[in-house]
């Protein structure tokens, strides 16, 4: 009776446990002493929430290949890291938020997670509105550049990753709000606060990933079985056109210099992100390893020739203000060209499953996938990270795959019983 009890009550704090913890890897800005307390804490947390579905788990981490090897080239990127202490210590971070994420598709369906995340989002949007107004130094950016002073970035570590955050909680309680019919209102009055938020972080990146996002809902209203070439080709002309969008309007600064020829003391991010495609390419195949580059005397040149001499003052590790070149930097071409087959698999597996259910939860993948494309293009996020980010595109990855082949068996099935006569 007691073991029963006891059973009980884990499976009732377990989502608890999830919340918190997704909430904090999102990038939570925490005292040093909660810092290291999450850090050492979430690997004992992590074995014990899968040490009962040791075979299950199994099965969950090798539905995905090509994420199984992206990540398992990142592991073994310790060997020819520029700076293997710094490798060895991150990619742990990342098998860690990694085995998280099979975890997240293991134990929830995507109704849950999708439930799961909305509260964790509304929590750290309820959060951020009461520090950025009781403690306006906690939740607002106070010092920095014209483009930083005054932006929100609630209980987060800064203003992009706010931006971005919202952007996801804004199209997550949207599409609740359309579909549920219960606490509609509260679902809206979250949307209207993260829309809010959204736009006093400044994060004009993410206004115009918000945007492109927003108009993928007449798809899901209209799409229908035997229109799945075209909407597929329509998906793609939008990503492409959203692309162009993105990469525009993140060097407006470099686009405006290079045509009036002014002097502009930021000048958008192109001339540093040629600086790192050359350094690419003086390690194509394998790059640097796991964070090896921005640790290690290579990126020496990179930040005294470009305005990424700031982080050397500040001594903030800096990035390439690009997902897709820091795992360029990380991995190389073998790399970048995983990641880019396994985010293509996920993507068209998602518009079948859609297409074929007409279900929300694969529209919100849809959604999501859009997002982490085009903020990836000027901010380096959920790509084989540390945090909950990736971990949310592991569970969707695997989530995606697991359902596919359940729905071939299906059919199968269906194909083999007799049809009377």
């Amino acid at each position: 009776m007691k073991i029963q009890a006891l059973k009980n009550f884990g499976e009732k704090l377990e989502p608890w446990i999830v919340g918190v913890w997704l909430l904090y890897f999102f990038g939570l800005d925490a005292s040093p002493l909660i810092v290291k307390i999450m850090k050492v804490g979430s690997y004992p947390i992590l074995f014990f929430l899968i040490v009962g579905r040791l075979q299950r788990f199994a099965y969950f981490a090798t539905r995905d290949i090509s994420l199984l090897l992206l990540v398992g080239l990142a592991m073994m990127s310790v060997f020819w890291s520029a700076a293997p202490d710094f490798t060895s210590i991150e990619t742990k971070a990342v098998l860690r938020a990694t085995l998280f994420g099979v975890y997240l598709a293991m134990r929830f369906s995507m109704k849950e997670q999708m439930k799961l995340l909305a509260w964790v989002l509304g929590i750290g949007a309820v959060l951020s509105l009461f520090f950025a107004l009781a403690m306006p130094s906690y939740g607002i950016h106070l010092d920095g550049d014209e483009s930083t002073v005054g932006a929100w970035k609630g209980v987060f570590g800064f203003k992009n990753l706010f931006a971005s955050l919202m952007t996801l909680a804004a199209l997550l309680f949207l599409l609740i709000a359309l579909d549920e019919r219960k606490k509609r209102w509260l679902f809206w009055s979250l949307f209207c606060l993260s829309v809010v938020l959204l736009f006093l972080s400044k994060g004009k990146t993410a206004y115009s990933v918000f945007f492109v996002s927003l108009s993928l809902l007449p798809f899901h209203k209209f799409v229908k079985q035997h229109d799945k070439l075209r909407v597929f080709l329509m998906l793609i002309a939008l990503l492409a056109s959203g692309s162009a969008i993105v990469l525009v309007l993140s060097n407006i600064e470099f686009i405006v210099v290079d045509t009036l020829g002014k002097n502009m003391e930021f000048n958008g991010r192109m001339p540093i992100w040629t600086l790192i495609f050359n350094k690419i390419l003086e390690r194509p195949l394998l790059g640097y390893g796991v964070s090896g580059f921005w640790t290690s005397d290579e990126a020496l040149y990179v930040l005294y020739n470009s305005w990424g001499e700031i982080a050397l003052e500040s001594g903030v590790r800096f990035n390439a203000h690009s997902g897709y070149l820091d795992l360029g930097l990380a991995l190389g071409f073998l790399g970048f060209f995983l990641y880019a087959f396994n985010f293509f698999a996920v993507f068209t597996r998602t518009v079948n499953l859609w297409m074929a259910t007409r279900s929300i939860d694969f529209f919100w993948i849809l959604q999501v996938l859009v997002v982490f494309l085009l903020l990836n293009f000027t901010d380096s996020i959920s790509i084989l990270g540390t945090g909950s980010t990736w971990s949310i595109y592991v569970s969707m990855a695997i989530s995606t795959a697991v359902q596919q082949t359940r729905m071939r068996k299906q059919r199968q099935l269906v194909n083999k019983v007799p049809v009377a006569g």
